[in-house]
């Protein structure tokens, strides 16, 4: 089996993967550039002039995080047929923040720490992601509110990750599949259908 997880491959994803550690060691709010130049083996003098402060280096990350995670999802459904692709989808998702909670837990904080700026970030990762359900409103046409059904699917996926995260089992995540898929495939799909895609796992 590949292995599931974030890859380093160059000088900045390794002090990225530094942030993740002291962020989610420490917590945003008590996280210093000296900690986070400590860990990653930088200067504070380098990491300030790359990313800023504190708040530039969770940006960094975040958008690190998501970047690598929604390439890992393509990857992963690339040709396969709706609605498949949304169960496949959530599974790539999930398994891949099940193995790297650590990240997972230092976006989470920062998020919820940084308050409306935070949200706005995650709010927009979720857009990316709720493009997988395009062929759904394609299929039943504009009986639901496309923009409106995606954010609620996308932030019921958010409460569970944050609940995970919040109750110390990140490493669970893959075990909330069933319930995602459902959440996700019932504007669009029967019960037993979503029911049938579920055993074909």
């Amino acid at each position: 089996m590949a292995h599931v997880g974030f890859a380093v491959q160059a000088d900045r994803d390794a002090v990225l993967a530094a942030v993740a550690r002291v962020l989610a060691r420490r917590g945003y709010e008590r996280s210093t550039v000296a900690e986070i130049a400590i860990e990653s083996g930088w200067s504070r003098r380098r990491i300030r002039r790359e990313f800023g402060d504190v708040e530039g280096c969770f940006y960094a990350l975040f958008a690190w995080t998501f970047h690598r995670t929604l390439a890992y999802v393509l990857d992963r459904t690339d040709g396969v047929p709706w609605p498949a692709r949304v169960r496949d989808g959530l599974e790539a998702f999930l398994e891949l923040l099940g193995s790297e909670p650590t990240y997972v837990h230092a976006n989470v904080d920062a998020v919820q720490t940084l308050g409306a700026d935070g949200s706005l970030r995650l709010e927009t990762a979720v857009e990316a992601f709720t493009s997988f359900l395009t062929p759904g409103f394609e299929r039943i046409g504009t009986d639901l509110v496309p923009a409106l059904t995606s954010q609620l699917i996308g932030m019921s996926v958010v409460h569970v990750i944050t609940k995970h995260v919040a109750e110390d089992r990140v490493e669970q995540l893959p075990q909330a599949l069933p319930q995602l898929v459902a959440v996700a495939l019932m504007p669009f799909c029967a019960v037993e259908d979503i029911d049938a895609l579920l055993a074909m796992r």
